[in-house]
């Protein structure tokens, strides 16, 4: 049996010390993959030991310039993000972390799969063989629409990918190349295929925080949705929510009426992410300072009272007439300095030893849910022209999200159903609200355009500091304007084609030959 070393993986070298490109070769610390319990353990590092959301939040529309006293940690990565600058701290959060970690990742991921080359093939190495291509083809996604433009099948294959990368390193020093978009794509697709048929749900002891073949189709709906395939989509998405798609929505009325009173918070956050619930399908735990960082009221760009209030606590499309702090079952707070903060993360805090103050926070999160999979499917059933499909998905995740009773939580939701006009009322001609630009923009209608405008806006609401809407807005190449209303600054513009929606790879991996986005 091969003794495979544990690497440190992700293209870079954080210090003059550092030799190495892709690999930081412990020599005595290694692990024996000789057994199917080894190859199970080591694919736990296999998923995203890292969050992009204060990244994706902050290069958003989701957040504006706040009055804030008082200096923060992460001011440096929250300043340059509101900016689209490019990331020059190394720290937990910043673009580099988010790139080191997801390659150290798939760097797991190929070991196992190297490994497996070795073995007999049984139905348990199946399985693992299964779930490893699944998170290597996960990972690689988010970092190509991360660090990489958006999907457009008429110029992928002349657009700058990703180096996709499917066997473990024996070089010290190694030079990158990357992949077309296309190519990058082509082999998501490849690695996805191959994996789901072999997973097996009943592998895992806490199936939420693996690849279940529920988790595996949401994550090809979304996939496919990226590439607009919609019978894909549909397909996918319907697999994943089952018979009972209703069934898997997280509910938001008890967490949020907890210990008798409405909005309590700290129930509200510990409640959200957890895997009792029935809407998560993948979840992670990963070291970051987001939880605190979503809730913080001293960085200076974040949620705001104002722009939040219209999305969240204004009239919507249904015409419930609840306004105010509880025309949702969604839980904000603001402060007097116009500051807002939603509660879904509880942070889970690590001390250094035993009864000190310093420690490591991490972020428990879901990646992959419920309500993406039928958002997205609504999606494609619009653009398939299916509008009472359509309806029938963005009607049943309206039930449990929009409050039409100060007084009752479960009141009857039938009298506010949106229908094709009622949208068309509510979404078009209206400024926030444009047109979406997405590749295929040429071929959606006019009713189409509103109805995607519907699942769009739910869509931001419902992932509101979770980081999707900056892949909404890559996609539909919309517009995003920073103002800053606070220091008197000239407000900044990100155009539909700026180069800058592409987060630049990081220097330390330039160094190492990976090619620098263009600006």
């Amino acid at each position: 049996m091969k003794a495979y070393k544990i690497l440190t993986v992700g293209m870079l070298a954080l210090s003059a010390t550092a030799c190495n490109s892709f690999l930081d070769v412990t020599p005595d610390n290694r692990t024996e993959l000789d057994s199917p319990e080894a190859m199970k353990e080591l694919l736990v590092s296999a998923y995203p030991r890292a969050h992009y959301y204060h990244v994706c939040e902050v290069m958003s529309d989701n957040v504006a310039e706040r009055l804030v006293t008082g200096t923060h940690s992460r001011a440096t990565l929250n300043r340059q993000m509101y900016m689209w600058e490019e990331g020059t701290e190394t720290g937990t959060d910043n673009p580099v972390y988010v790139w080191t970690n997801y390659y150290e990742s798939i760097a797991a991921a190929n070991i196992v799969l190297e490994a497996l080359e070795n073995e007999e093939d049984t139905k348990e190495y199946a399985a693992i063989k299964g779930e490893a291509l699944v998170c290597r083809a996960f990972c690689h996604f988010l970092l190509v629409n991360l660090f990489a433009e958006h999907y457009d099948p008429d110029k992928a294959g002349r657009m700058l990918g990703i180096p996709y990368c499917v066997k473990p390193e024996t070089e010290a020093i190694v030079h990158y190349k990357r992949n077309s978009l296309k190519e990058v794509y082509d082999l998501i697709e490849e690695d996805l295929q191959a994996g789901l048929p072999l997973l097996q749900d009943q592998s895992y002891e806490v199936p939420k925080y693996h690849f279940t073949k529920a988790a595996a189709h949401a994550f090809a709906a979304r996939f496919y949705q990226y590439k607009a395939e919609w019978d894909s989509v549909i397909v996918h998405a319907t697999a994943a929510l089952g018979n009972s798609p209703k069934s898997k929505l997280r509910d938001l009325r008890n967490p949020a009426q907890a210990n008798g009173r409405w909005g309590d918070k700290d129930a509200y956050a510990s409640k959200y992410f957890k895997v009792d619930q029935p809407s998560p399908f993948l979840m992670i735990s990963a070291k970051s300072w987001w939880a605190r960082d979503a809730q913080s009221f001293s960085l200076h760009y974040g949620m705001k009272k104002n722009e939040h209030a219209s999305l969240f606590m204004d009239k919507n499309v249904t015409g419930s007439p609840v306004t105010g702090t509880y025309a949702t079952f969604f839980v904000i707070s603001t402060n007097s300095a116009g500051c807002a903060r939603m509660y879904k993360f509880d942070e889970l805090f690590i001390r250094t030893t035993i009864g000190a103050s310093t420690g490591v926070g991490y972020a428990v999160s879901t990646l992959l849910s419920s309500e993406e999979a039928l958002l997205n499917r609504a999606e494609a059933y619009i653009m398939k022209n299916q509008f009472d499909l359509a309806l029938e998905d963005i009607n049943l995740y309206l039930g449990e999200r929009v409050r039409v009773n100060n007084d009752d939580a479960h009141a009857d939701f039938t009298p506010y159903k949106v229908d094709l006009a009622k949208i068309k009322a509510f979404y078009d001609g209206q400024e926030a609200y444009p047109d979406l630009q997405p590749f295929y923009s040429g071929t959606i209608s006019e009713d189409q355009m509103s109805m995607l405008k519907c699942v769009v806006d739910w869509r931001r609401k419902e992932f509101m500091q979770e980081g999707l809407r900056w892949f909404d807005i890559k996609r539909f190449h919309l517009p995003v304007v920073h103002t800053f209303e606070v220091s008197g600054e000239p407000a900044i513009t990100l155009t539909g084609d700026d180069l800058r929606r592409a987060i630049q790879i990081p220097s330390e991996a330039q160094a190492f030959g990976v090619e620098a986005n263009p600006r």
